[in-house]
C-alpha cells in the first residue's frame, strides 16, 4: 500500500475573548491507501475540528496536509472545487446536514451538478443517482421523497450517496453513526466496510465510542484537548495501552461476559483549559501519576514500541 493522506504539524486555533483556543495543536498522522484512521476522545477535543480543517471546511491555523503527495494546505479557488472530488465528508447529524426542501434524488444529484460530472445530461445523472441508491441501500421508490418522511438509518444512507457521488478516494465521517439506533448502526457500519472494499475508500473515522472504532478501524489516534496522546494499531490498542487517559477511555467499555470483571478507572480533577493553555502535559490535572515534570514540559510523542507512539513523561 501506498500513503494517501499524510499531516504535518497541524494546528487550529480559534480566537476568543480571553485568548486563543487551541483546537487542534500540533496534530501528525499519515493514512494509507484503502485504510480506516479511527480518531476518538471526548466531546470537545478537537477530532471534528481536524477532520474538517484535512478537507478545508476549516482553514488551519498552521501545519501541512498533503493529499497523494501534494501540498493542499493553502489551495483555494478552482483547485480547491477540484479537490472535493477527491475527498468528501459524512457529517454526525443526517437531518441537519441535508436540505430539507429537496427530495432524495435532488440532495445526491447536486454534486454532480455542481461539478458537472455527467456534462448536463439529466438521463445519465438520474441513472448515475439510482445506481448509488441501490449500492447504499437506498429502494428506487424512495427518490422523490423529503428527509423529514424517513427514518434516521435511512437519511445517513442519503448522506452516504452523497458523499459517494463524485466517486472520491477519502471521506472524512465525522461520528457517522452516534445519532442512530444500535441495530442501525451495525447497519450502517457494515455498509460503509462494504463500500470501502468495493471502492477502496480511505477513511478517518472520528467517533467518541471505543467499541465502534474497534470495529472498522485499522489504527487509531487518542486524541485530548486537541493533542494527539497515543497512536497505533486497532489491535495493539486494544491489547495495551500506555497512556492513562487511553486506560481510563477503555475501562468504560462495557463487557459482556458477565464472568470477566474489568476495574473502572475513574478521573478526577478539572479539565484544563484550551484558552491559552499553559505549558506541560494537558492531561496532568486529571492524571492518577502525574509528576512535577508533566506540569511543565509538553511530552513528544514518541515510538515506545514498533509502530506504538505516546506523548507521556511516564515512559
Amino acid at each position: 500500500m501506498s500513503e494517501l493522506l499524510r499531516v504535518e504539524n497541524l494546528k487550529k486555533y480559534f480566537k476568543t475573548p480571553k485568548g486563543l483556543l487551541h483546537a487542534v495543536d500540533d496534530v501528525s498522522f499519515s493514512i494509507e491507501k484503502g485504510e480506516t484512521l479511527g480518531v476518538v476522545g471526548e466531546s470537545g477535543c478537537g477530532k471534528s475540528t481536524l477532520g474538517r480543517c484535512i478537507i478545508h471546511l476549516l482553514e488551519p491555523t498552521d501545519g501541512k496536509v498533503f493529499f497523494e503527495g501534494e501540498n493542499i494546505t493553502n489551495i483555494s479557488g478552482a483547485r480547491l472545487k477540484e479537490s472535493r472530488k477527491d475527498m468528501q465528508m459524512i457529517f454526525q447529524d443526517p437531518f441537519s446536514s441535508i436540505n430539507p426542501r429537496m427530495t432524495v434524488k435532488s440532495i445526491i444529484e447536486e454534486p454532480m451538478v455542481i461539478h458537472k460530472i455527467h456534462n448536463g445530461d439529466k438521463a445519465k445523472q438520474g441513472k448515475a443517482v439510482l445506481e448509488i441508491m441501490e449500492t447504499v441501500g437506498l429502494a428506487e421508490r424512495l427518490a422523490d421523497s423529503y428527509p423529514h418522511e424517513l427514518d434516521g438509518g435511512r437519511r445517513q444512507r442519503i448522506g452516504i450517496a452523497r458523499a459517494l457521488a463524485l466517486e472520491p478516494k477519502f471521506i472524512v465521517c465525522d461520528e457517522p453513526v452516534s445519532a442512530l439506533d444500535v441495530s442501525i448502526q451495525a447497519q450502517i457500519l457494515n455498509l460503509m466496510q462494504d463500500l470501502q472494499e468495493q471502492r477502496g475508500l480511505t477513511y478517518i473515522f472520528i467517533t467518541h465510542d471505543l467499541s465502534v472504532v474497534k470495529h472498522i478501524s485499522d489504527n487509531i489516534c487518542v486524541m485530548y484537548l486537541g493533542t494527539l496522546v497515543e497512536k497505533c494499531t486497532s489491535d495493539k490498542l486494544f491489547e495495551k495501552q500506555f497512556h492513562p487517559y487511553t486506560q481510563a477511555l477503555l475501562s468504560a467499555i462495557p463487557i459482556a461476559k458477565a464472568n470477566i470483571k474489568r476495574e473502572r478507572i475513574l478521573l478526577k480533577g478539572e479539565i484544563t483549559s484550551p484558552i491559552n493553555p499553559a505549558p506541560g502535559c494537558r492531561f496532568a490535572p486529571r492524571c492518577l501519576y502525574a509528576k512535577t515534570e508533566c506540569f511543565n514540559r509538553q511530552p513528544e510523542l514518541k515510538e515506545l514500541e514498533p509502530g506504538h507512539f505516546v506523548a507521556c513523561h511516564l515512559y
